[in-house]
């Protein structure tokens, strides 16, 4: 189990819609061990908005898709 987030938290992420760009997100940053502070300072926004991505409640948008689009993928690599 990673040790910045809890149990509780990634079971919500792998239950997530995998589909959604967020919840990928979510996915490699907690395989990874990176922090959501980190991923939010990076894209300027909350953490809680990361939070909500990462459990799928809101959708990334404009102006934020594209970054972490190339954020997503250069994880998976």
């Amino acid at each position: 189990m990673s040790k910045g987030y809890s149990k509780n938290f990634i079971d919500m992420v792998n239950d997530a819609d995998k589909n959604l760009l967020g919840v990928q997100l979510g996915s490699v940053c907690v395989k990874n061990d990176i922090p959501v502070s980190d991923v939010a300072e990076f894209l300027n926004v909350s953490r809680m908005t990361v939070y909500n991505w990462f459990k799928g409640s809101t959708r990334v948008c404009e102006p934020h898709l594209q970054k972490v689009e190339k954020l997503v993928n250069k994880l998976k690599n």
